[in-house]
């Protein structure tokens, strides 16, 4: 067996004897006799049809190995050279939490077993009792919870998403009511108001209006979530979409003194999906005003070249660090009360992306702290 900076190459066994499954194993183990041992009870086992062992000498090359690999099962010994005791069942579960662990070693120490057990390892084998078939009978019950606990994650996790959207599409629904009927009230089409009830009526809309957004992106996430975004492209006025965004948002951007400015550099009509790319600029937007400093600007240009459409919001607000630049795309990401999306569902900038990329575009952002921040939209120009 060859090594590699401390780490064995991974060797594939295979058995014969009985056609069942593949196993990937990591054996963290710095005695070679005791790793020799290991391989041997490994591949004279007749319980998987392949087994893939890679072997480290020690915890950090452990832990390589797993970031590099999806593993079964992992074989620890307590007893390392750069960890000691059940530290390194610890150690191992705050990088890899699903990670399951076989605690091997020489000690017969009824206390160290519990504890190792209560810190996440799945089960304690002594190596002077252990045998071929309790050890594959350990692996084989590990890889089980393991494989039994993702399934049963991932039911939950799937059951929890449709709860939210089922709530969230059930909500959406009244809201969009209340909406209209705000309209109708704040124009003045069933009676006029005074300015105190104008006023009061406004900040209620805009409440509203702040909710159905959100159930809007939750309702957006799950339907890409499970069939991809599907959308149907028409020609689309992107001046006359920007202008109707704006105006959604115009009473938040005057609560929170916040001019914003929109510049068009071309009349031609794109091909998009008015509704979804709505909901693409309406989160830059609200977002943009959420975070701008006060009496602050925003503005939305839109240009284009032979090739692309780039719609840019940009904003002066305190900008983005390089942390924030690398993750807020992603799926529900939030930090912390500074961050841009704090205070809100996390999903808002993600479905930004997955509209964008359903067009064929690619969104952006930057801007360096404290010279505030801009997301740019690319999406190919197309007419026709």
């Amino acid at each position: 067996m060859m090594e590699l900076e401390g780490l064995d190459l991974p060797t594939q066994m295979t058995n014969t004897a009985r056609k069942t499954q593949r196993v990937r194993v990591l054996l963290i183990e710095d005695s070679p006799d005791d790793a020799t041992f290991i391989e041997e009870v490994l591949r004279f086992q007749d319980v998987y049809d392949v087994v893939d062992i890679a072997v480290a000498g020690k915890l950090r090359d452990g832990i390589a190995w797993l970031g590099r690999g999806n593993f079964d099962v992992i074989l620890l010994d307590l007893s390392l050279p750069d960890s000691s005791s059940t530290d390194s069942v610890t150690k191992i579960l705050d990088e890899f939490p699903q990670a399951a662990i076989i605690v091997l070693t020489g000690l017969d120490d009824r206390a160290v077993a519990i504890e190792a057990l209560k810190k996440g390892a799945q089960d304690y084998l002594t190596k002077d009792g252990v045998s071929g078939d309790l050890l594959i009978r350990s692996i084989r019950y590990a890889v089980e919870r393991r494989r039994a606990e993702q399934a049963a994650r991932t039911r939950a996790a799937q059951e929890r998403e449709d709860l939210i959207f089922t709530l969230a599409n059930d909500l959406r629904v009244p809201h969009i009511g209340a909406m209209r009927a705000f309209d109708l009230l704040v124009d003045e089409s069933l009676g006029p108001l005074n300015p105190e009830q104008k006023s009061l009526l406004l900040k209620v809309k805009q409440s509203s209006h702040e909710v159905l957004h959100m159930l809007q992106n939750l309702v957006q996430l799950y339907r890409h979530e499970q069939a991809g975004e599907k959308i149907l492209a028409v020609p689309t006025d992107l001046e006359r979409l920007v202008k109707q965004v704006i105006d959604d948002w115009s009473f938040m951007a005057a609560e929170n003194n916040v001019e914003v400015q929109a510049a068009h550099g071309f009349v031609e009509p794109v091909l998009a999906d008015a509704p979804c790319f709505k909901k693409a600029v309406s989160n830059l937007l609200h977002n943009a005003i959420k975070f701008s400093s006060p009496n602050g600007k925003v503005s939305i240009d839109c240009n284009r070249d032979d090739k692309f459409v780039r719609l840019t919001v940009k904003d002066n607000g305190r900008g983005l660090s390089e942390e924030e630049q690398a993750s807020l795309f992603q799926r529900f990401w939030q930090e912390n009360d500074n961050m841009r999306h704090s205070n809100g569902s996390g999903v808002g900038l993600y479905v930004c992306r997955q509209i964008v990329e359903a067009h064929g575009g690619r969104i952006s952002c930057g801007g360096a702290p404290g010279e505030g921040a801009f997301f740019e939209i690319k999406i190919p120009f197309l007419t026709r």
